[in-house]
């Protein structure tokens, strides 16, 4: 329907949430779906590497919101207890499609009580595995452009003094002859 769209799962690389027993947590999906009508799915792995499908529950709510070409599939615990612990993964099926998204590691400890959890969590792990973080580069960017132009400005200011002295200088010489 949308030409040069590809249908896909935005969940990135890396996303972790923390979170004490008992507090409610949202966890969302974004789902690039260029038109097609697609069913995203929540699911938590297991040790045998096998996916379990989380269903609707008293404490487990699964939304969807239709944005544009986008959908956004939200779990959330409204109760999250230790056994909620765990690495979960959402996944689209489709006339077409079978995509499957990054692991989302949810920690459920004691030991994260007053832990804030934002959508900038992503960003903060990605850089940590690896991949730079760039948002310096403008600030250095913007000090060397300033560098350059005083330089520039100091490097014009000497040549117009100089040579204006120079021509003086010769001029008084050719004067006095």
């Amino acid at each position: 329907l949308f030409p040069s769209c590809e249908v896909g799962l935005m969940v990135r690389r890396g996303t972790a949430w923390k979170t004490a027993p008992g507090q409610p947590l949202t966890v969302r999906c974004p789902v690039k779906h260029c038109g097609e009508s697609l069913n995203v799915t929540w699911c938590k792995l297991l040790d045998t590497n096998k996916c379990e499908q989380i269903n609707y529950t008293e404490n487990v709510e699964i939304i969807q919101k239709h944005v544009k070409d986008e959908i956004t599939s939200f779990l959330t615990f409204k109760r999250i207890s230790i056994h909620d612990d765990g690495l979960y993964r959402c996944y689209l099926k489709g006339d077409k499609y079978g995509v499957v998204s990054h692991i989302i590691n949810i920690s459920v400890s004691d030991l994260n009580q007053g832990v804030k959890n934002s959508d900038n969590n992503a960003d903060e792990l990605v850089s940590a595995t690896g991949e730079e973080d760039v948002s310096w580069l403008p600030y250095f960017y913007i000090c060397v452009s300033i560098a350059l132009l005083v330089i520039t400005l100091t490097v014009l200011t000497l040549l117009s003094f100089y040579g204006w002295k120079g021509k003086l200088t010769r001029n008084h010489t050719k004067g006095q002859v």
